[in-house]
């Protein structure tokens, strides 16, 4: 039998447990995860840029170093009449008080000190330092602190874009996004515009206390100095002040603004800005402020107030513009404006009209109050007001004070210029006598009978009848009167012969229509309108002075006005006065005039009240009832309107011992002139100076007991007297 034979299998080899590293596959994986990286990157790198360029989409405007749309402060600035130069009178603090400078005006240490302390790269970087920007989000986001507080982050060019746009996102992620925005701007910047532009737009945008902005204002209104007179310890001081400046102010914390000035100062010297010498002078020198700061507080004076209204009626009516757009543009738009006031003038005018007890215990403008009930029924007591203003003959306000006391608050009430009141005797000259000299009506010693025109109806009692008009003393003489009698002696049966001759008409079409006065209305066409002043509303004390100004200014009248000029930034003319002048009575008239209104400082109603140096002339007035008190004066130099009286019109009554308006007047023109020559009227060529009789008016034979100087035409001679 056979054997079967039988094969043991091979062992199988035994596979490994652990798996070798699959270096493909991780490869693999890692592709794909940059590739979902860029893709996202990309996305979000489209979305980024899709962001900046929604957000900065009105940059164009906003960064336009070259438009400069900011809020910049608008200055009034006079004109020194002896020199011709112009010279700052007020800011008008709008939004920010910004003055902006070249830079070439700007010293180099004032520049150096902002970028010692702010950017010792500026002129490296392109916008932003990294490295610091880097540190600033470490210092940002993580306990570690890499920056001291006396450095930060921020390149001037971005510190720049934050002045412009006003992008003061806080912190977390919107501070994040606002960095971006930022540092996305700052390369923009300064690929347009050059390291000097930049350089120039920050130094005239940074912040400062108070709603101050750029190194102009700071150094007005801190050191009261032009930018280009800083000291380095002034300027290092001022670049402390923008880091925080409620913290560096150094009016209200001098030793911390002390502290960083001394720091700044160090930055210059340890980056070669300033020599060793320069270092330590600038460490030892005391910090003298401005002790004339201007801030909020500070209120404007009437002058200013009427230029500003003045000007934002004219930019509405010559850019057909609403007022709130018109005065955002006189407050923010960095307007020069070129003003007519005489500061000599006007600084006289606001010591008097401040009325301040005197010594004795007397004011000038006697301030008893009165009582009336309002339309509401209610109770008001009230003192006296009072207002003052003076043109000169180019037509030029130089002075406006339009209340008594200590000025308040801006833009209120100017009665000067806003207030309209019956202006009493002071009429005469310009409603009567003035036309009828004119005419030849009248000459200077023309016999006007003292006695009533006729018989009106009694205002108290319908049933009688009463003589009109009366004189302020209640009785007629009944005798011929030299017209230069009549004016000082202010009688009103006189004046109104006089406008007898002329017509009311003609009269108010000559007030109205060539004086320009404008609050005349149809129903002032009549004897009381236009002989005694008592008109439907009144007049304006400033067109008061500028009608009285014909008598001082060779019978020429000039359209009064407050400013010639307006500039806008760029010194492109926005507004400019056209002056209007018109002969308004021959300058034979004027003189005539002139001579017969001297009378009334001399013997007349303001007696003993004439100027010191200067050759003047006037004419009171009061209102039959006692409610309004005037005095218009006019020398070689100005035409002044001074009104006293209630707001709200009540019979004043008060005791005093000269004439307050013509006081107020003479004191002014006392102060203004004092520095001024002495200067006299012209006198024509063609005005005679001879001898009249004062009882006739005619010229004076050799009998004539009483004689005068008088002043004629030789076409308007009185007759030789036949009395005597």
């Amino acid at each position: 039998m056979r054997k079967s034979s039988t094969k043991k299998a091979a062992p199988k080899t035994e596979k490994k447990s652990g798996k070798g590293f699959n270096w493909k596959k991780l490869f693999t994986i890692f592709g794909y995860l940059i590739c979902i990286g860029v893709m996202v990157g990309s996305v979000a790198a489209v979305a980024l840029s899709l962001y900046l360029v929604n957000v900065t989409a009105r940059d164009g405007d906003t960064l336009n170093l070259h438009n400069r749309k900011l809020s910049f402060t608008s200055v009034i600035y006079y004109t020194d009449e002896e020199t011709g130069e112009n010279y700052e009178y007020q800011r008008l603090d709008g939004t920010e008080n910004r003055i902006w400078v070249e830079l070439e005006d700007i010293p180099q240490h004032v520049q150096d000190a902002y970028i010692a302390v702010e950017d010792k790269d500026f002129y490296e970087h392109h916008g932003v330092n990294l490295v610091r920007t880097v540190a600033a989000m470490i210092n940002e986001y993580t306990p570690i602190k890499l920056f001291s507080s006396k450095t930060g982050a921020s390149t001037i060019t971005q510190q720049l874009i934050k002045n412009l746009t006003n992008d003061n996102e806080g912190n977390g992620i919107a501070g994040a996004f606002r960095k971006i925005r930022e540092i996305f701007r700052a390369f923009v910047l300064e690929k347009q515009y050059s390291k000097e532009e930049i350089l120039e737009a920050y130094l005239n945008t940074l912040r400062l206390s108070h709603n101050w902005a750029g190194v102009q204002a700071g150094a007005n209104n801190y050191f009261g100095k032009d930018v280009s007179e800083l000291t380095i310890a002034e300027a290092a001081s001022l670049a402390g002040i923008t880091k925080n400046p409620s913290v560096y102010n150094p009016y209200t914390q001098p030793e911390n603004n002390l502290e960083r000035r001394n720091d700044i100062l160090y930055f210059m010297h340890e980056q070669g800005r300033i020599t060793t010498e320069e270092y330590e002078a600038a460490l030892a020198e005391e910090l003298v402020l401005n002790k004339r700061i201007r801030d909020k507080s500070s209120v404007n004076s009437y002058f200013t107030d009427m230029v500003i209204d003045q000007v934002i009626e004219d930019l509405m009516a010559e850019y057909n513009i609403t007022k709130a757009v018109a005065t955002d543009m006189v407050y923010n738009d960095g307007l020069k404006i070129y003003a007519t006031v005489n500061p000599d003038v006007q600084s006289a005018m606001e010591s008097v009209m401040l009325n301040e007890q005197r010594s004795n215990g007397t004011y000038l403008f006697p301030m008893k109050e009165n009582t009336y009930t309002n339309k509401d029924g209610e109770k008001v007591t009230q003192t006296p007001q009072a207002a003052m203003v003076s043109v000169d003959y180019n037509g030029k306000i130089v002075g406006v004070v339009g209340g008594l006391g200590e000025k308040t608050d801006d833009r209120v009430l100017n009665r000067a210029v806003d207030s309209v009141r019956q202006t009493g005797s002071t009429m005469k000259p310009i409603g009567a006598y003035a036309l009828a000299l004119d005419y030849h009506y009248l000459n200077y010693s023309y016999p006007l009978y003292d006695d009533y025109c006729w018989m009106e109806e009694d205002p108290d009692d319908p049933t009688k009848e009463i003589e009109w008009p009366r004189n302020y003393s209640r009785s007629y003489s009944k005798v011929d009167v030299p017209m230069v009698h009549a004016i000082k002696k202010s009688l009103n049966t006189c004046a109104i012969w006089a406008l007898r001759m002329v017509t009311p008409s003609a009269s108010y079409d000559f007030v109205k229509n060539t004086l320009h006065v404008s609050s005349l209305v149809d129903g002032d066409a009549d004897y009381a309108p236009m002989g005694l002043g008592a008109m439907g509303y009144g007049i304006s004390p400033l067109e008061m002075a500028a009608a009285y100004a014909i008598f001082g200014n060779e019978g020429k009248y000039t359209t009064p006005y407050c400013y010639t000029t307006v500039e806008d930034a760029n010194g492109e003319v926005l507004l400019e006065t056209k002056v209007t002048t018109v002969q308004a009575i021959s300058k034979e008239t004027a003189y005539i005039m002139n001579r017969a209104l001297k009378q009334v400082l001399v013997d007349g109603t303001g007696a003993g009240l004439a100027t010191d140096r200067m050759d003047s002339v006037g004419k009171t007035g009061t209102t039959s009832d006692d409610k309004d008190h005037w005095f218009i004066g006019v020398t070689p130099y100005y035409s002044t309107a001074v009104w006293w009286g209630y707001d709200e019109p009540a019979t004043l009554s008060v005791n005093y011992t000269t004439h307050p308006p013509t006081t107020a007047w003479r004191n002014v023109m006392n102060a203004a002139q004092k520095n001024l020559p002495v200067k006299s009227f012209a006198v024509p060529e063609t005005v005679l100076v001879l001898e009249f009789c004062a009882d006739s008016g005619n010229i004076a034979n050799f009998n004539c007991p009483t004689k005068e100087q008088g002043y004629y035409t030789e076409d308007n001679l009185p007759r030789v007297c036949s009395r005597h």
